[in-house]
């Protein structure tokens, strides 16, 4: 058969006899007789395919055939020629799956001179059987005269277009891409041009509405108290409910608050030393309260905050019952009674005379006042003793002030903590001259227009030196004087008085007292200012004080400038539940009398979720800032509803980071509503804009934005088009498919009598399960927070499932039916592959995905409220690659099938090919990991000739992440294998394919949701023909690399002969970049990531990082729905894959829940029968291995915690001096060896013509201008790539740890990993021990290299 034939049987069949047909290299020409008696004796058939191709099959009278295609247009003299130019003729016995070959060096000149004879005419075809006897002699010359192929000569090409036919197949017959896009074909669309200006207005209506409705909630609030004080002054309102003496039966847990509440009552918290006969208006404010709680979603807590120290809140809950609840010092109260913006310098004496008490005090008080004040202030915190030191965490804190966002908090938090006593005098004078400038800078770059207060507060014991104490005085009284007048004596200078163990000395507060009022002339320094200045206070502080009264209070002294005006929040962290809020509040006065504030907390998903979740179509998004331009909501960031602390507090321009961008943010900002559009070149647009075009041939495409300022709020609302001339289509009306039956996805609450378990998930194999995620509601925050019930979900599926669209609509979008009746389409394919699929045995489960977030899923499985399939990386990764095949993978399955990766398709909506249009729906399917791999061994024989020790066959797709690799079905590989990358498990390609800066490109994007920058490859999908060897390794290690026609994916082959050297930097411990102040393209490193410097003072990134795009979609965690624990004991599995019953390795290989057993418990010890058994059994192939979705892991035998133990030993001086020598040499030989092969390299891919090194400063990424210190980097050894591993690094937090390994929601395998061996070859080769340390390196199909101590050579 020609190599196309055989194509076809492989991907009618890819497992029949055992997958692919065994083939024989036969050495011997004597084939050429069969072929000849074959063509010559035998008959031909004519017979026309559906593709326009004759097929001619030549039958010979001993059962043999052979067939020929004959294209449309093409003569048969023609396809015989093309049939004998294929390098292979195979033949194959009838009900025989076993095929012949005739190696093509043997006979290839005589086969030649056929096809030559066959093109000359239709006559003389008829003699190519008679060429072929006359030259068989020929042919049996000794096949010493041909040479045989090249070791590591793969024939590639073909290899990959046997893949993607396989590919093909899986899309076509497993998922049914190709029906399901004939039926959308066949919809009805309503084409539309969307109208920017007109759905901004509309959108940001909605949202004005929800403030509008709860300021109505405020100023309701505010009327009952100050109605309530009027009362009060005939009849005391003085009743106290207690928070904490609530009994627990009047509470229940409720899901919203994250705590337990009574939705009836109010309860109160005190302050320390409360009159008993305050003012409290709580028993007033109850009904009031309620009736707003029941007719406003989503309010969480709403209180009054009284100026007599008592706090009424509702619900009723039990919070802060150890002591006192100073409320009047949070940032809420103070900066809604005083609205106006603080710049506050605390300067903390640390001098000699301060003792280890005071010090302390001096701390917690300026912890105090940072923890008092909100974004909408600017601070900084200063230490003062011989010299004034600032906060070094960020450059800006030596110049300017910076606004208290909580980043800053905790920076300056961490200042605070390390401040220490010092021997020298403290010099006042200097410390109040820094606080001056930081005043005046600040002051002069933010050209404040606005009512701003000033404020220096000086934390000291106010001692001074004993030999010139009044000249210190008088110099300190001096600066303040003189720098006071450069800002109009608008500073207020407030002095708190740090005890000395009970005594108080008389001129040192009397010192403090003239500081606060500013009383130069007492010490003679005359005042050059016309203008008064402003007086402040002095304080004593001991250790008896309270802090948070009488410091937390500071602002009492700022002037009240009596604005009654609703004070709107930024997104903060609720203390008292759970996740993100905003508050808005309003003061309550009784005539010029403050009583205290009212506010309502609401929660941040509800305000923002008609931003969140609005997708008027797949290429137009939205964003939310406030008036200064600051980035409340973004594509790019993770849903406020799974957020758990506030954004990143900077500018929208760092989001939208295209040219020209800056001209429309300053429009946006000056004017309150507007439109503009802006032209980008592909090559700099951002890659969620990419994924957004229609049409993608163009060199450029215009964005279009429209904004509106949000009335009556400081917000300002902004829709973006992407290609806004292009029409956006609209699924008309459809009725559902006739056969399909529409099963909501709440199987606990339907009572379904076929629920089965899968795996994890509550499941049924009765029909697909629709889930409608939050996207597919007119109201998503609603959806997510409350419950469903039953009858719920029968409207539901009554509505979903009307065609006569009588019933009313359950509160989902328009466009919501539309979609799930389009999917309905899909069922009776999956429903009939699940009954004569051949692969079901490798599926986990099928699904489809539509924009507005409809799932339709079989089997059928109960999903997590929370899951938005639109945000899933599968879904992404699709639209990224339209009418590709696109791989995503591996990763941890939620459902618990193991590790998994998926096969997804878009489905577009014009019927055109060559123009997709928008996708209307992406398909997928989740096959078990190792099924990949058996497809390779299965189809490619070439990639199981030595078990993949020297010859390794790998497929990764276009981010390369590894999709198959014999590592990641090695028992003995320990790592998540969802995170195994190309370089870290072939660190020679990887070192290599970076010289083809044309096929693969570092790249860097800010990811604002977890405030990094990550680092990560790009391979070009649009490659023709293979990559081979361009430098490393060409001596004794060969490789081919190429596309899988079709897909996002590369087919992969690297021939090894001998031992070689190659590195990449990785870490191991977490995902921390080694140098994240240099990057260059040609330098190999493992996906990585790289702290977001953010400048504090000004919001803004720092240059070097400001030029990164912005990440797309920041991945979510999953969670798996919970139903109730008793049925996972009683119902069975929906599909029982036998596992005990496969009794050979290949039928076990890749199955579902199945494992193949190899090695036992300890870790090490290979089995002497291995069997097949289920995943809970041997995980990974070991006996007794854990899952990983259990939380401890797995006890891995001796040999894993003899690593874990192993310490440090010293290295004696000589064995030192030796191991450095050694270390040196390899260096050297290594090096040399690297640039003689790269100067003798010969063989050069079409691709490696290209510039072979190019820096990532040639791509407007230089890192280098940000540290003067970088340029040292680059001594370091760049040619070869390899950093001597002596590099100290520092601790890096649990968290991030956690971020890179526990992604899938399990705990990670690092503990596991921090001691490991480096062997080249683990069998027999040298290893180098190392101790527990953190990694450095990985290097070829080995664990990490590790930054040493080294402990011994074996």
């Amino acid at each position: 058969l020609p190599e196309s034939e055989q194509q076809q049987q492989r991907v009618a069949d890819p497992h029949s006899g055992g997958g692919r047909a065994q083939t024989i290299s036969a050495q011997s020409p004597l084939l050429s007789v069969l072929l000849l008696l074959l063509l010559s004796g035998g008959r031909n058939k004519g017979e026309r395919l559906p593709s326009g191709e004759d097929r001619y099959v030549f039958g010979g009278r001993r059962g043999m055939r052979a067939t020929v295609f004959r294209q449309r247009g093409e003569s048969l003299p023609q396809s015989l020629r093309s049939f004998l130019s294929h390098p292979q003729f195979c033949i194959m016995a009838r009900g025989s799956s076993r095929c012949v070959e005739m190696g093509a060096g043997h006979s290839a000149w005589a086969a030649a001179a056929a096809r030559r004879a066959c093109c000359c005419s239709p006559q003389t075809a008829l003699l190519a059987p008679l060429l072929l006897l006359l030259l068989l002699p020929l042919s049996l010359v000794s096949p010493a005269s041909a040479a045989p192929p090249e070791s590591g000569d793969f024939a590639i090409l073909e290899e990959a277009q046997v893949l993607a036919n396989q590919m093909r197949v899986l899309a076509t017959s497993e998922l049914g891409v190709f029906n399901m896009q004939a039926i959308y074909n066949s919809f009805v669309y309503i084409e539309k041009i969307s109208n920017g200006e007109t759905e901004v207005q509309q959108l940001a209506k909605k949202i004005r509405e929800k403030f509008n409705r709860y300021l109505d909630v405020v100023n309701r609030n505010k009327q009952v108290v100050e109605a309530s004080y009027t009362a009060h002054l005939t009849s005391p309102l003085t009743a106290i409910q207690d928070c904490c003496t609530i009994p627990p039966s009047m509470m229940e847990f409720d899901g919203n608050f994250n705590t337990n509440v009574s939705k009836t009552i109010s309860c109160d918290r005190l302050s320390t030393a409360v009159n008993n006969r305050a003012f409290n208006p709580g028993r007033d404010l109850n009904t009031v309260l309620a009736d707003n709680f029941k007719s406003n979603p989503g309010i969480k807590w709403q209180y009054f905050s009284s100026e007599e120290g008592i706090f009424t809140i509702f619900p009723a809950h039990k919070f802060r019952c150890k002591g006192g609840y100073e409320h009047r010092s949070r940032p809420v109260y103070v900066s809604t009674v005083r609205p106006q913006s603080k710049h506050i310098v605390v300067v903390v004496d640390h001098g000699a005379s301060a003792t280890d008490t005071q010090l302390q005090i001096a701390k917690d008080a300026a912890q105090v006042i940072l923890t008092s004040i909100d974004e909408h202030d600017k601070i900084s915190v200063l230490a003062v003793a011989d010299a004034v030191r600032t906060c070094s965490l960020d450059q800006c804190y030596k110049t300017y002030l910076s606004p208290a966002t909580s980043e800053t908090k905790r920076k300056m938090t961490m200042f605070l903590s390390g401040i220490k006593s010092v021997d020298g005098a403290t010099q006042h004078a200097v410390g109040f001259h820094k606080a001056f400038q930081l005043l005046q800078n600040t002051n002069n770059s933010t050209r404040i227009h606005s009512p701003t207060d000033m404020v220096i507060i000086y934390l000291s014991s106010g001692i001074t030196s004993k030999d010139s104490s009044e000249e210190e005085k008088k110099a300190t009284l001096s600066v303040i004087c003189e720098q006071n007048r450069h800002l109009n004596n608008s500073v207020m200078i407030l002095t708190y008085a740090l005890m000395n163990e009970g005594i108080t000395g008389l001129k040192e507060l009397a010192f403090l007292r003239d500081l606060a009022e500013q009383n130069s002339a007492k010490y003679g320094v005359p005042d050059r200012s016309a203008l008064p200045v402003v007086k402040g206070t002095m304080m004593v502080l001991n250790q008896l004080s309270n802090l948070e009264t009488t410091v937390g209070r500071f602002y009492t002294n700022v002037p009240n400038r009596m604005i009654d005006e609703a004070v709107f929040s930024l997104p903060y962290t609720d203390e008292m539940g759970d996740g993100l809020i905003m508050t808005v509040s309003k003061p309550c006065y009784f005539g010029n009398m403050l009583l205290g504030i009212v506010g309502v907390d609401v929660n941040l998903a509800y305000i923002l979720e008609d931003v969140t979740y609005y997708r008027d179509s797949s290429a137009s998004y939205t964003f939310l800032i406030d008036n200064k331009g600051y980035t409340l909501m973004h594509p790019s960031l993770t849903r406020p509803y799974l957020l758990t602390e506030p954004p990143l507090h900077t500018d929208i321009i760092h989001y939208e980071n295209i040219p020209r961008f800056q001209l429309v943010r300053q429009n946006i900002l000056s004017l309150p509503l507007g439109s503009q559009v802006i032209t980008v070149p592909v090559n700099s647009s951002l890659s969620w804009h990419i994924n957004r075009l229609r049409e993608t041939r163009r060199e450029a495409y215009n964005v279009s934005y429209a904004w509106k300022l949000v009335q009556d709020t400081s917000f300002i609302l902004c829709i973006v088009m992407v290609q806004p001339e292009v029409p956006v289509k609209h699924l008309k009306n459809l009725n559902t498919a006739p056969s399909s039956k529409l099963l909501y996805h709440r199987l606990d609450l339907l009572g379904q009598p076929t629920s089965c378990l899968h795996f994890k998930q509550l499941a049924t194999l009765e029909s697909p399960t629709v889930m409608l995620s939050a996207g597919s509601f007119s109201s998503p925050f609603e959806h997510l927070s409350q419950a469903e019930t039953k009858r719920m979900v029968e409207h539901y599926t009554a509505y979903l499932s009307d065609n006569t669209r009588l019933i009313a609509n359950p509160g989902l979008k328009s466009s919501v039916r539309n979609e799930v009746m389009a999917t309905s389409h899909v069922t009776d394919e999956w429903m009939s592959q699940m009954e004569i699929g051949i692969l079901n045995s490798y599926i986990v489960r099928r699904y489809i995905a539509t924009p507005n977030g409809v799932l339709r899923i079989y089997p059928g499985s109960l999903m997590d409220k929370a899951f938005d399939p639109t945000r899933r990386q599968w879904y992404l990764h699709a639209l990224a690659n339209p009418a590709l095949i696109t791989f995503t993978g591996p990763y941890l399955d939620v459902g618990g099938a193991g590790y998994v990766v998926t096969l997804s398709h878009t489905i577009h909506s014009s019927r055109s090919l060559s123009s997709p249009g928008h996708a209307v729906a992406v398909m997928g399917v989740d096959f078990t990991l190792r099924y990949f791999y058996k497809v390779l061994l299965d189809l490619l024989p070439i990639c199981n000739q030595d078990g993949g020790n020297k010859i390794r066959c790998f497929i990764m797709e276009d981010k390369g992440y590894l999709l198959a690799h014999p590592t990641l079905i090695d028992p003995k590989g320990h790592a998540p294998v969802e995170q195994q990358h190309i370089t870290h498990k072939e660190p020679l390609v990887a070192n290599d394919i970076l010289n083809h800066p044309n096929f693969v490109k570092k790249n860097l994007c800010n990811s604002f949701s977890d405030r990094t920058v990550q680092r990560f490859y790009k391979f070009n999908t649009s490659i023709v023909g293979d990559l081979t060897n361009l430098v490393h390794g060409s001596h004794c290690s060969k490789y081919r690399l190429t596309r899988i026609p079709g897909t996002n994916a590369f087919l992969g082959i690297v021939n090894e002969t001998c031992d070689a050297l190659a590195f990449c930097a990785c870490s191991m411990v977490d995902r921390l970049c080694l140098n994240c102040h240099r990057m260059e393209q040609n330098e190999c490193e493992c996906p990585c990531e790289c702290p977001l410097e953010v400048n504090e003072c000004t919001g803004n990134l720092t240059n070097a990082e400001s030029r990164n795009p912005s990440c797309e979609v920041h991945q979510e965690p999953l969670t798996l729905a919970a139903f109730d624990p008793s049925l996972q004991e009683t119902l069975p599995q929906c599909i029982n894959t036998r596992c005990s019953q496969r009794t050979l390795s290949g039928d076990c290989f890749g199955v579902l829940d199945c494992e193949w057993c190899m090695v036992d418990s300890d870790g090490k010890t290979h089995l002497d029968e291995p069997y097949c058994a289920s995943q809970k059994e041997c995980f990974g192939g070991i006996v007794g291995a854990k899952s990983p979705y259990i939380d401890d892991m797995p006890a891995l035998g001796d040999e894993v915690v003899a690593l874990n133990m192993i310490k440090s030993a010293p290295v004696g001086p000589v064995a030192g001096g030796i191991m450095g020598c050694i270390m040196v040499l390899v260096l050297a030989v290594y090096a040399y060896r690297h640039q003689i092969h790269r100067r003798s390299h010969q063989h050069m891919s079409p691709l490696a013509a290209q510039e072979m090194s190019v820096r990532m400063s040639n791509l407007e990424n230089d890192r280098d201008e940000r540290d003067e210190d970088s340029h040292e980097d680059r001594g370091i050894i760049s040619n070869t790539r390899f950093i001597a591993a002596v590099i100290e690094r520092h601790a890096h937090s649990p968290e991030r740890r956690r971020r890179y390994w526990g992604r899938s929601g399990t705990e990670s395998d690092h503990e596991i990993q921090k001691s490991c061996w480096f062997s080249h070859h683990p069998e027999n080769g040298p290893r180098i021990e190392f101790a527990e340390r953190e990694n450095i390196f990985s290097s070829n199909r080995t664990c990490p290299i590790q930054s040493p101590v080294i402990k011994n050579v074996v």
